[in-house]
C-alpha cells in the first residue's frame, strides 16, 4: 500500500544554506502522515518551517507512535517537489 507523508524541518537550515531545498527524509527520522495534524503540531512549536510531501511504501514507515499522525521512515527518502515554506504564524 502506497502512503503519502509529510516531512518536516525547521526553515533556518534552508535560508542559511545547511540543507538543500530538495533534500527528504533520512531513514530513522519522524514524518506526518496528517497534514491537518502535522500543521496543529509544528504551530505549537512555534518555530517557521519547511515541509515536503513524500510517497512511501508501507513497509518504508513504522507506525510506532501513540497518536494516528506520525510514523518514522525506515529509509532515505529524497524529495519529488522539494521543501517549501510554510505559514506558521
Amino acid at each position: 500500500m502506497k502512503y503519502v507523508v509529510w516531512k518536516h524541518h525547521i526553515s533556518e537550515h534552508f535560508e542559511n544554506g545547511n540543507i538543500p531545498l530538495s533534500a527528504g527524509a533520512g531513514a530513522g527520522g519522524t514524518v506526518f502522515t496528517n497534514y491537518n495534524k502535522m500543521l496543529e503540531y509544528l504551530k505549537r512549536d512555534g518555530r517557521d518551517w519547511h515541509v515536503t510531501e513524500l510517497e512511501v511504501d508501507e513497509s518504508e514507515i513504522d507506525f510506532n507512535f501513540k497518536n494516528n499522525y506520525m510514523a518514522t521512515i525506515l529509509v532515505d527518502k529524497f524529495s519529488k517537489s522539494g521543501f517549501k515554506k510554510i505559514k506558521n504564524k
